[in-house]
């Protein structure tokens, strides 16, 4: 079925939003509002309505528009090719109503379910309404957790936040107002509520919104798990309620004791979560799809000027050019910063990828403190490329002594130019290893050594796990699915509420679950790393495996410091609070989400003081917030100026 951009049927946006978007000048030139009703009354019109929401959450969550939820954070800062807008971020300076994210779009979808809610009614087929309206449920709370979340709503303290829409409107207005917390997380419960009893519990072929019974969309358990992230999100928030906490507990831990019931659980091997051919299995709740160039039901793309499927950019964010290092030893080879030259043994090729360069490891924090421990928990080396083989020739580098030759880089017999291929032979041009070498051993190695104090924004471990084998050319883009929930974050979220019940044995237990299969490798996961790094034999694997799992338990020094209630002030005092965000990082690096993270907890300022050095000095409270985009404020012209978030001008 062809998809119909989402434009050519919503009658008018949600209010005034509609002129703050693309779709004014189709509103104004070709306004249709006699037919589209009618179009909604159909079973074809309204599965379109629903895919067309599924299909533009793509231009939401596909790319460097994501690099807001990861600066401003203790994860991340700005990579060498950073904008100017990720450095605002970052150091929290400057950052107002122009340019904070605008996602005021997300009204015209919202605009577009709330016309499927009033004309699916008359769709005589119970079981495909049923289904329709399901989907249009879960959408709909979906997009106001995002919204309320980034911008929040009116509460005693706070004068703004996101609008509240939930019928169909019609008419364009120019006049619109923030509503209540109380009343947006009321509507998102409600909604997830009702589409968790409605929704399927898997995926099959014979759903209307699936591709061949490869999952697409949500089913029962995508419902559950986003209720207990807004029962935990809202139980920290102005206008909690006394049960919130033991719901996410609840609901959590529901799912994981019929994870059998959804085709949801944990691979035995961290390795295995970031596989492609797993994209669709166990692990994975929910993902906004690409689809690929041969799904024009979900993707509708073509492939892109600059080569690749999709718009799925995420891949290339953090990754480094690793095309510009050199191979001399000359001084300074050894400082920080490191003194490199343009001696390089590599060209950008496909595997390598093409290197945006938007974002960095800070490593204050991600390499010093969540990976600290790369012997026994194999979550560094399944996220991070460490090393690149040398494709091209390339003269022999020097050694310090300026005079003598290291030895000439040989390089792969296979690069890949044309395809995705690992290179199986071949010297290591660029090595990262996780602790400081001395010169000597710089001097012993063909390539060049980083050692992680002299990582910064422009050289650094790369995040590897949203590599895409289907890439053809090296400036493509990715068809992956961006994972949003993995079944990982289910234990997580019940860690967490746990935790905040004063649960600490439970809380414990979750965490545990994680770091025991963390500590698991195989013989098969050391062809991915560096042979510096720690592998295991078919020999070795048994021991090394039940000795790492010993060693990932919960100490009793930590098992004391879950007791410690959660701490919102004081960088100088650790709380259980720090060892679950800590698992967080571990277990969800580069999946675009810690900004929220942080929000939720009400770690954004602490934390920031206590890793990020440019954020530190200026974040605050009111940062929480993102401010309300400047286009929603200039275009509300009727009735009282739209108001702007705390602290922001």
């Amino acid at each position: 079925m062809k998809i119909l951009n989402k434009a050519s049927f919503i009658i008018a946006t949600a209010a005034i939003l509609s002129s703050a978007t693309s779709c004014k000048k189709l509103l104004e030139e070709n306004p249709r509002a006699q037919l589209y009703p009618n179009y909604f009354t159909t079973p074809g019109g309204v599965q379109a309505a629903v895919t067309g929401v599924y299909n533009d959450l793509r231009n939401t969550f596909s790319g460097e528009g994501l690099v807001f939820y990861y600066n401003g954070t203790d994860e991340t800062i700005p990579g060498g090719s950073a904008g100017p807008n990720p450095i605002v971020y970052n150091s929290f300076n400057g950052i107002n109503s122009s340019n904070a994210p605008d996602i005021t779009g997300l009204y015209v979808d919202i605009n577009t379910l709330n016309g499927v809610f009033q004309y699916a009614s008359s769709i005589t087929d119970v079981a495909a309404r049923t289904q329709y309206v399901a989907q249009a449920k879960f959408l709909r709370a979906f997009l106001y957790f995002y919204l309320v979340q980034t911008y929040g709503g009116t509460t005693a303290t706070q004068k703004s936040g996101i609008p509240l829409h939930t019928t169909f409107i019609t008419q364009a207005t120019t006049a619109d107002a923030p509503a209540p917390l109380a009343d947006i997380y009321n509507l998102i419960i409600k909604d997830l509520t009702e589409a968790s009893n409605e929704l399927p519990n898997t995926i099959t072929t014979t759903n209307p919104f699936s591709a061949a019974g490869v999952g697409k969309t949500a089913t029962a358990a995508v419902a559950k798990a986003y209720l207990a992230k807004v029962y935990l999100t809202r139980g920290y928030s102005e206008v909690k309620q006394s049960a919130d906490f033991q719901a996410s507990a609840d609901l959590t831990a529901a799912l994981i004791n019929t994870k059998g019931t959804y085709g949801l659980d944990l691979w035995q091997d961290y390795s295995d979560v970031h596989k492609p051919a797993n994209d669709y299995g166990k692990e994975n709740v929910f993902a906004i799809d690409f689809g690929g160039a041969t799904d024009p039901l979900y993707t509708g793309y073509t492939l892109q000027g600059s080569g690749g499927f999709g718009l799925n950019q995420l891949y290339v964010l953090a990754r480094m050019n690793y095309v510009g290092p050199g191979i001399d030893n000359i001084p300074g080879i050894d400082a920080v910063p490191q003194k490199l030259t343009n001696k390089t043994g590599m060209f950008r090729d496909v595997y390598g990828g093409r290197p945006y360069t938007r974002l960095a490891p800070n490593t204050r924090y991600t390499m010093n403190v969540a990976f600290a421990d790369q012997v026994h928990d194999s979550r560094y080396d399944n996220t991070f490329q460490t090393f690149w083989i040398c494709n091209t020739n390339v003269a022999a580098g020097v050694k310090s002594d300026q005079v003598t030759l290291k030895g000439k880089l040989i390089p792969t017999t296979g690069p890949s130019t044309s395809a995705y291929i690992r290179p199986l032979d071949g010297d290591t041009a660029i090595l990262m290893p996780s602790v400081d070498v001395d010169m000597a051993r710089r001097d012993n190695f063909k390539g060049l050594i980083v050692t992680p104090k002299q990582f910064n924004n422009v050289v650094f471990p790369t995040v590897k796990k949203f590599d895409d084998p289907k890439r053809t050319g090296t400036g493509d883009f990715s068809s992956r699915p961006i994972i949003l929930m993995r079944f990982s974050e289910v234990y997580l979220m019940n860690a967490e509420a746990n935790y905040m019940l004063g649960n600490i044995g439970t809380t414990a237990d979750m965490l545990n679950v994680l770091r025991k299969r963390a500590a698991y490798r195989t013989p098969d996961d050391a062809q991915f790393i560096a042979k510096n790094a720690i592998s295991v034999t078919a020999a070795t694997m048994g021991t090394v495996n039940s000795a790492n799992v010993q060693a990932m338990q919960l100490t009793p020094a930590q098992l004391a410091q879950l007791s410690i209630p959660n701490n919102t002030s004081s960088p100088a005092t650790l709380c259980g609070m720090d060892l679950i965000l800590d698992e967080y990082s571990r277990e969800l690096y580069g999946d675009p989400r810690r900004w929220y993270d942080l929000v939720r907890t009400q770690q954004l300022v602490r934390r920031n003081k206590m890793y990020n050095t440019n954020g530190g000095p200026n974040v605050q409270d009111y940062h929480a917030r993102w401010p309300i985009p400047q286009n929603l404020i200039n275009t509300v012209l009727s009735g009282p100026k739209y108001p702007q978030n705390n602290g922001y001008n």
